[in-house]
């Protein structure tokens, strides 16, 4: 990461200076002959607009939207599975009767071990991607470990249909299929996930910012950020989408049980292997080409071994390992690379996107709580009939609402206006709301404390009265909501950047190390578990809630630089003279789109 402040090395910044415009060029742009190439002027001056997609783009979002569906119809339900014993007087499925505040259970294993499973789960689920997109780019390629994941849902999802019969619920033996489905659906999510959003982009044809007339006559640009901001607030709306079938999973365990409720999420899987097979041929697919990790590390071990441990995170460290600064100091004997300029470029964007998604996991912890914390208070509250782990889904219900304003309101408008809203001040604004929305957790957690009968035992197996505080658990939808609306401003611009700024051979490794900071999250709260429990629960709320608003301006001013850099999505690179490169896609290697088009010929 470059210092503070401190311009990227390597960006061309003379000509901005010398026209007193701060947007810095990346250097693909300022060296690449393209046809619409925009002048500095243009770029300063014309309006921008998101590029076409191709419908198989749209297409890969309704695979996200299957995997999800599927994956976040099992995902709240952990925490009462886990959690609650067989309602008294029950329908042995797992539901409560009718009319009856009790939540729905099985196991009855209690919050400490139910926050211990669910935060495993989901730090595996996000955890071992690191593994899979790595293995994706140096030797499956995308599709196929995507393919191998969703097989191993199939099994995972067989399973766990299987745990919810009656005689192993009531014989108190469903914890044996049922943990060996939830972590093999882990497993399953971990292969997919990482590599879905890369292969999507791969499919984006507008690359590099170019000038294009519209119907009007009006000159724009259209533009790679523009076009992965659409697409992306697209995908994330569709895993929302698939993330509010989690309500009809928690109706199906309230009034059904629990086979209903784990049948559906495998209804909801079963188009995906149709889909895959369907886009097979239709794709643009990236051959793996052998991971670029060992070049990093080598181009690490040169940059350290010229410049020493003091130059790291300083400007110029990273020059020192490019081929030409390597010639230009003589020692061309001495340090043989494999890789040319613009790969030194990419891995610094790469680390310094790497410290931007150092800042997730507090957002995670403040959207959806510490640990399983907001399930557990949302047994402190009046239901009513209604489930208490249904309220959750309005974290994707917020989101459903609010993509489109974002895609079709807020930032059209933005650009209409020439207003730059880049990646850091949208991510500065996620950060700031999901904040809030911890603080919202912490008050709504401190008066149920103070009204229920059981005081600051509620959420425990607490029988005294109704064992519930006198307010309503919609209450519980604001700060669900309010984190929802800032994962479109975190997540959304997170997945670009994962895949702009890294090596072409490492963008499911980059992908992965996002996702990575979610299970950090986990692994906290996963680490929390003792203390995640009453009488604790209002200050796991509150202290997270007063980092995360800490940590909002440390990052502002730390990455705000980003947003004056130019972004692109260059697909290839050409090899310099005398210089082997690795795993470079070549400049005419054709992309499959509607019509088809050929990447860029990019410098």
């Amino acid at each position: 990461m470059d210092e503070k402040g401190a311009p990227p090395s390597g960006l061309d910044t003379t000509s901005d200076l010398e026209n007193g415009n701060d947007q810095k060029l990346d250097p693909r742009i300022a060296e690449a002959q393209y046809e619409g190439k925009p002048t500095q002027q243009q770029l300063n001056t014309l309006r921008r607009v998101p590029g076409s997609i191709p419908i198989v783009a749209y297409l890969i979002c309704v695979v996200e939207f299957c995997e999800r569906a599927s994956y976040y119809g099992v995902q709240p339900l952990i925490s009462n599975f886990v959690n609650r014993p067989l309602p008294r007087d029950g329908n042995g499925w797992g539901a409560p009767p009718k009319g009856d505040q009790q939540t729905p259970g099985a196991l009855g294993m209690g919050t400490a071990k139910a926050n211990a499973v669910t935060q495993s789960f989901s730090m595996l689920a996000y955890a071992l991607p690191m593994v899979f997109g790595w293995m994706a780019d140096a030797k499956t390629g995308r599709y196929r470990i995507i393919c191998w994941g969703v097989a191993v849902f199939g099994v995972a999802h067989a399973l766990m249909v299987a745990a919810g019969a009656k005689d192993l619920l009531a014989n108190g033996i469903a914890k044996v299929p049922y943990f060996i489905s939830l972590y093999m659906l882990a497993v399953g999510a971990a292969m997919f996930k990482p590599n879905v959003s890369p292969l999507l982009l791969d499919q984006v044809t507008t690359t590099l910012p170019k000038v294009v007339k519209l119907p009007d006559n009006e000159d724009v640009i259209e533009d790679p950020e523009s076009t992965t901001e659409r697409v992306m607030l697209w995908f994330y709306l569709m895993i929302n989408v698939g993330g509010f079938m989690g309500v009809a999973t928690s109706y199906s365990e309230k009034y059904v049980g629990w086979w209903l409720a784990f049948l559906i999420p495998m209804l909801l899987y079963m188009p995906l292997p149709f889909l895959l097979w369907f886009l097979y041929s239709r794709l643009t697919i990236h051959p793996p080409g052998g991971s670029d990790l060992p070049h990093v590390f080598e181009l690490i071990g040169i940059c350290i071994h010229r410049g020493g441990f003091r130059r790291i995170g300083r400007k110029g460290f990273w020059d020192l390992g490019k081929p030409s600064n390597i010639a230009a100091a003589g020692l061309t004997d001495h340090f043989h690379t494999k890789w040319d300029d613009q790969f030194v470029e990419d891995v610094r964007r790469t680390f310094q996107a790497t410290g931007i998604f150092c800042f997730f996991p507090i957002q995670y912890i403040n959207d959806n709580g510490l640990g399983a914390a907001a399930s557990f208070l949302s047994t402190m509250l009046e239901t009513n009939g209604v489930p208490n782990d249904v309220i959750q889904n309005f974290n994707s219900l917020s989101i459903i609402a609010f993509a489109p304003i974002l895609n079709y309101g807020l930032y059209p408008i933005l650009r209409k206006y020439k207003i730059h809203y880049g990646p850091i001040a949208r991510i500065t604004t996620g950060l700031a709301m999901s904040s809030l929305g911890g603080a919202g957790y912490a008050i709504l957690n401190s008066y149920a404390y103070k009204l229920s009968p059981c005081g600051k035992y509620g959420s425990s197996d607490c029988e005294i009265g109704t064992g519930v505080a006198p307010i309503s658990i919609w209450w519980l939808a604001i700060p669900f909501a309010i984190g929802g609306i800032s994962e479109l401003f975190v997540n959304v611009p997170a997945y670009g950047l994962a895949y702009s700024r890294a090596p072409v051979n490492m963008r499911g490794l980059v992908s992965a190390l996002n996702l990575l900071n979610t299970a950090v999250a986990y692994a906290i709260g996963l680490a929390c578990s003792s203390i995640v429990t009453d009488p604790h629960l209002t200050w796991d709320f509150g202290g997270p809630a007063i980092a995360g608003g800490v940590l909002t301006v440390i990052f502002y001013f730390l990455f705000r630089h980003i947003d004056r850099e130019e972004y692109v999505l260059a697909q290839a690179r050409e090899q310099e003279p005398g210089v082997e490169v690795e795993g470079a896609v070549t400049k005419n290697e054709e992309m499959n789109g509607e019509a088809g088009c050929k990447v860029m010929d990019v410098v």
